[in-house]
């Protein structure tokens, strides 16, 4: 039997319920403070531009890192094209409103199907491949979905497509939070089902996978079509947001290292974990922003940070919240002594 990779240490479980709900009713009301009403009425602005763009950045990075840990964390396949998702729901979006006068919540809708579509159609065939191969199969995939894009003119080709402007920072910003909310209540699920069960058995051993009775393939494709569905629903939501999209906004290969970063950090596998990888990564990034030597200095605090967390918390910030980190400090002091020697 799998043991279950959430680990919450037991003084922490008892203050989880209530620091939950304040924290989500800090994250729901703080926003309201920026409306016309609550000016009105003498309440201190909590929340201006800057904290919006960054929340709802922040949200978008919960949304695919989660996404990420569905096919990446659970079922052990590390994807390096789901950005192609977000890029195709971001089209989805972009087409539909910009040139066919589709309103944006219908078009929403069918951002996630049509990116799951296509996760369908290559993902039965990329899934027969493991390890490095499915890796760099998937890579290519991401870079020419967008290449494709980039030259198609009904698609804007190398321009782009604009979106109409909507000036509401706090309708996306929910807009965001939503999405990040599924994305995580999506892990939570799945883990406590016997399909979740299943995809932990083909992280573990894929044959003995299938000799326990396992739809390996079957679970392997669902997982991912899970994946490109909130990934594309993310795209979709950023599409109306920033109100311009492009090859090189929405299909960057940058994008999906750092929300394969934003889960190994946090914690692979778990629920939380690629909630506290996005949080704490993407505070970082903006807090070390800058062009010049300062972008440097950011790439560097970047490879530090995940070199630290590789080596003391191999298992994320969720574990080193649980006391497992000890480990890696114990194995790191013997590896020392065996080299120095």
């Amino acid at each position: 039997m799998i043991a279950r990779e959430e680990r919450v240490p037991r003084s922490l479980r008892r203050f989880a319920l209530p620091i939950g709900i304040a924290l989500l009713a800090f994250v729901i009301l703080v926003p309201l403070t920026s409306t016309d009403a609550a000016q009105q009425a003498g309440l201190p602005l909590l929340a201006d531009k800057l904290w919006f763009r960054i929340a709802t950045t922040v949200a978008m990075f919960v949304v695919m890192a989660s996404a990420w840990n569905i096919i990446g964390g659970l079922t052990g396949y590390a994807s390096f094209g789901n950005v192609a998702f977000f890029g195709i729901g971001a089209y989805t979006v972009g087409v539909l409103v910009s040139s066919r006068g589709w309103p944006f919540p219908l078009a929403l809708i069918v951002a996630p199907v049509t990116a799951t579509v296509f996760a369908l159609i290559v993902g039965i065939p990329l899934l027969r491949l493991r390890g490095h191969y499915f890796a760099v199969a998937t890579l290519g995939i991401g870079v020419a979905v967008g290449e494709v894009v980039n030259n198609l003119a009904p698609l804007g080709a190398s321009t782009g497509l604009f979106l109409p402007i909507v000036r509401s920072d706090l309708l996306f910003f929910y807009l965001m939070l939503g999405a990040a909310a599924l994305a995580v209540c999506s892990t939570w699920l799945i883990l406590r089902t016997r399909f979740g069960y299943g995809l932990l058995a083909i992280r573990e051993n894929e044959e003995a996978a299938k000799i326990i009775g396992v739809n390996t393939n079957l679970y392997k494709v669902a997982a991912f079509c899970i994946a490109a569905a909130l990934t594309g629903l993310a795209g979709g939501i950023f599409a109306q947001w920033n109100s311009f999209i492009n090859q090189e906004n929405v299909f960057a290969i940058s994008d999906n290292v750092q929300m394969i970063l934003m889960a190994v950090v946090g914690g692979a596998g778990t629920v939380l974990g690629p909630v506290a990888g996005a949080i704490s990564l993407e505070l970082i990034i903006q807090t070390l922003a800058g062009g010049g030597s300062k972008a440097v200095y950011s790439q560097i605090g970047l490879g530090v940070l995940l070199a630290v967390c590789v080596i003391f918390i191999p298992r994320g910030v969720i574990d080193f919240f649980g006391g497992q980190s000890r480990l890696s400090l114990r194995y790191l002091r013997q590896t020392l002594r065996e080299t120095s020697a």
